[in-house]
């Protein structure tokens, strides 16, 4: 008898439990969350609403053809030019001489809003081996390797755009 006073209190303390989860969930869980997918519904339409930060390379192309046209025809025309250089929005809006106060992105701060290039990390994101990389992904295991490998002499100052034109990959 005593047994079952105990498993009716326990049955009771999940009883309270579950409520008490299921009435916090309610309480934290958007309404339209998990309709469309595992996510809210209403997602779609806030990200629709907000101002794209990638304007993509057709867009880059309008004002920098001397670029685009010889990196339209070389291997590097497949990563956009956002890939490296960063989102294209702020860029356009800093040099129509829009306001970008309203923007938190620090990225305004650089010279002409754009990531500042180093002419080695932006090579290294697709060109450095590693095992997840595909093998007919042209890599390299270090910078220093590749320059004496190919003749070269390596200093902290070596670039790969010192030989690598980035834009359509040609050894200058």
């Amino acid at each position: 008898m005593n047994s079952a006073r105990h498993f009716i209190r326990l049955l009771a303390l999940l009883a309270i439990a579950a409520a008490a989860f299921f009435k916090a969930r309610s309480m934290v869980v958007p309404a339209d969350f998990g309709k469309l997918g595992h996510f809210r519904a209403s997602a779609i339409t806030d990200a629709a609403a907000r101002e794209p930060r990638h304007l993509g390379s057709v867009t880059c192309a309008e004002c920098h053809s001397e670029i685009s046209d010889p990196w339209s025809k070389g291997k590097h025309s497949v990563p956009q030019c956002e890939n490296c250089h960063g989102p294209g929005m702020l860029h356009v809006k800093v040099v129509s001489e829009d306001s970008v106060d309203a923007y938190p992105d620090p990225i305004k701060q650089n010279k002409n809003a754009l990531r500042p290039t180093t002419g080695i990390r932006e090579c290294e994101w697709c060109h450095l081996k590693t095992f997840e990389r595909p093998s007919t992904l042209k890599s390299i295991k270090s910078v220093g390797e590749h320059i004496t490998a190919t003749g070269g002499t390596f200093t902290p100052a070596s670039k790969c755009t010192d030989c690598h034109n980035p834009h359509t990959t040609a050894v200058k």
